[in-house]
């Protein structure tokens, strides 16, 4: 309650001009800079200063925030806190379905370079979440959706195996030729006819 009332204080919680975004985006107070960054009125501008910030809280709100520019993911996908990449990799998948029709050609270049970082991720986890957000997304270049059917992790590979109409019978006859992988094959085995 009491930080509700410093906050309300600060001019969190109404209409921010740029200014004061500015100004409380530089703030001592943790609490202030995690409530700006969770807002979806606030400047890019803003939130990309965000992204830089030192609290790998205030990085996971910008990577979690659908209003974040392009620019400001791309920075969080190399992200030091794993927990930030898996944030921002949630965001990312749930984005992409519409990606096509809501995005000029530039964004959606830029959000798909983004996924391929997320998808080459040295972290399993990050990974996983790529390939479960993105399972049954029809607009998704060929090559991420290749990486993420081969990878060695089948929490990773199998999503993509057993969902995505993205591979063909081509694709997956050659990843059954080069996988000794039961999991694998139990994934194959698991597509539905929808998906082919």
């Amino acid at each position: 309650m009491l930080i509700k009332k410093i906050l309300k204080g600060l001019g969190i919680g109404k209409y921010m001009t740029y200014e004061r975004a500015s100004e409380l985006a530089r703030h001592e107070d943790l609490d202030v800079r995690l409530e700006l960054a969770g807002r979806d009125d606030v400047k890019p501008e803003i939130l990309y200063y965000l992204a830089e910030d030192e609290d790998s809280d205030v990085r996971r709100e910008i990577a979690a925030n659908e209003k974040t520019p392009r620019q400001a993911d791309k920075l969080l996908a190399t992200d030091v806190d794993d927990r930030v990449r898996c944030d921002l990799a949630f965001k990312i998948g749930r984005l992409i379905p519409g990606l096509t029709e809501r995005e000029s050609t530039k964004l959606q270049n830029l959000t798909f370079e983004v996924l391929s970082i997320l998808a080459r991720d040295q972290l399993p986890r990050v990974r996983q979440v790529v390939a479960e957000e993105i399972r049954h997304a029809e607009h998704v270049p060929g090559a991420i959706i290749q990486d993420l059917a081969q990878d060695i992790e089948l929490i990773v590979s199998a999503p993509i195996l057993e969902y995505s109409v993205l591979l063909s019978d081509h694709d997956i006859l050659e990843i059954v030729a080069n996988s000794a992988d039961s999991g694998v094959l139990s994934a194959i085995s698991r597509r539905n006819s929808s998906s082919r």
